[in-house]
């Protein structure tokens, strides 16, 4: 039993190490995220699966699983935040300037395609309180 443990342990832990990447920009790419249903029970989005296309400072996410939903438009900053690791952050905004922070989502590569990322909404004018999620992501187009 201990070595069929420390088979799946040793397993684990050779994913979780796994050399990858974040992209160093988002412009031009696609996502397809799958946001978690059982994180929060206040996101009202939780379960959805969106898409996401990154232009130059702007994004558009529409959800794919129910169309009652979005479509959103905003715009964003990104930045790699640890190449070594595999964490990028992304930071979106309401408008220019950029000085009114609307939500941030942190990235962590599993491979250079696909990984996990937080994303967390700031309260403020269009949302009475912050919230968070978890999101399992794939970049579907480079």
């Amino acid at each position: 039993m201990k070595k069929i443990f420390f088979a799946v342990l040793s397993l684990f832990s050779t994913f979780t190490y796994a050399k990858c990447k974040v992209p160093d920009s988002l412009e031009g790419l696609a996502f397809q995220n799958m946001i978690d249903p059982h994180y929060s029970s206040i996101n009202p989005n939780a379960g959805a699966i969106e898409r996401i296309t990154y232009h130059t400072d702007t994004y558009k996410a529409r959800v794919i699983n129910d169309r009652t939903i979005g479509p959103f438009k905003g715009l964003y900053t990104y930045r790699v935040l640890d190449e070594d690791n595999g964490v990028g952050l992304y930071q979106g905004y309401e408008s220019k300037p950029f000085n009114k922070l609307g939500h941030t989502v942190v990235f962590k590569c599993l491979t250079n395609n696909y990984g996990l990322a937080i994303f967390t909404q700031q309260s403020g004018e269009n949302e009475e309180k912050s919230r968070q999620n978890s999101i399992f992501y794939t970049i579907i187009r480079r």
